[in-house]
């Protein structure tokens, strides 16, 4: 009888619950695809890719930061492989979108590698749907956005004038040009990520490890490629002291690994390791390409 007594008194709230959380899914069935195709938001880099490839499955996939996005051109490369580059994007983002189901990989995953690719302490961008915690409502998660939808929507019908989407035509940031020998320098003096201790890189080689694990479950093919970096720069011992973790996690994992570090001449470079769109792209995505066919 007690039980009936606080079901009743508990009941309206619950039901409350219920449709709330009902309400709230039903928005992100409708609301995501408006965001990605409209061209009214400013989309982050996951969201392009996937505006780009709106196919559920992505058979093959190169990952990365903002140095895979600048080296490989889909438009250049034959073998097909679709460019999930994401800015300061790193091992335990990719691991995330795998482990939420985010993405669904059909045969083959290469992670494009550098230091800062494994550094643990990047704040990327909060909008990447890994992000969002199991209890947070979609409505609170996409709170900005859906308050300049409702914004734009409510002075649309009172002007009677809808604004023109405005990014539609966006695209994931490439660079241009190349740095000076003397910029260059002086972009290694004031970066916040040399000499870093190999403490720093840990939870990002984890990462590597679960996701090597979850390729070979699965059947799906893992290779990673150490990222080229501009030869007018000395690399540092931090620097190498990554990728000799990074090559023996890979070696032990039986993940294969391609040294890319040298590949590439200095104009290639618009900096230390984002390559010029012009050339340097160009050139990478025409040396990596039998590799990726291979």
């Amino acid at each position: 009888m007690s039980v009936w007594k606080h079901w009743k008194k508990y009941s309206f709230l619950v039901l409350l619950l219920v449709v709330f959380l009902l309400l709230d899914f039903l928005i992100s069935q409708v609301f995501t695809p408006y965001l990605i195709e409209s061209g009214r938001f400013v989309l982050n880099d996951y969201e392009l890719t996937r505006r780009d490839h709106p196919e559920e499955v992505w058979d093959k996939v190169f990952f990365g930061n903002s140095v895979v996005i600048s080296a490989y051109r889909e438009d250049v490369s034959e073998s097909d492989f679709v460019n999930l580059g994401v800015d300061y994007g790193g091992g335990e983002d990719l691991w995330e979108m795998v482990d939420q189901g985010i993405i669904q990989i059909g045969s083959e995953r290469v992670v494009g590698l550098s230091d800062l690719t494994l550094y643990d302490h990047f704040e990327t961008n909060p909008t990447y749907p890994w992000h969002r915690a199991f209890y947070e409502p979609y409505c609170y998660f996409q709170r900005d956005r859906l308050r300049l939808f409702l914004e734009e929507q409510l002075v649309g019908v009172l002007t009677g004038n809808l604004s023109e989407p405005a990014y539609g035509d966006r695209q994931k940031i490439h660079y241009t040009g190349s740095l000076s020998q003397q910029e260059l320098e002086e972009k290694v003096a004031t970066s916040k990520y040399t000499n870093l201790p190999l403490e720093d890189f840990q939870e990002n080689m984890n990462a590597l490890e679960k996701l090597a694990d979850y390729c070979d479950r699965h059947g799906v093919r893992m290779r990673a490629v150490w990222m080229p970096l501009n030869p007018s720069l000395e690399v540092s011992e931090s620097t190498r002291a990554v990728y000799e973790q990074a090559k023996t996690t890979c070696e032990e994992q039986g993940v294969e690994f391609l040294d890319m570090e040298s590949a590439l001449e200095a104009a290639c470079f618009y900096d230390i390791g984002h390559l010029n769109y012009e050339y340097g792209a160009y050139r990478f995505t025409e040396v990596i390409d039998p590799w990726l066919l291979s």
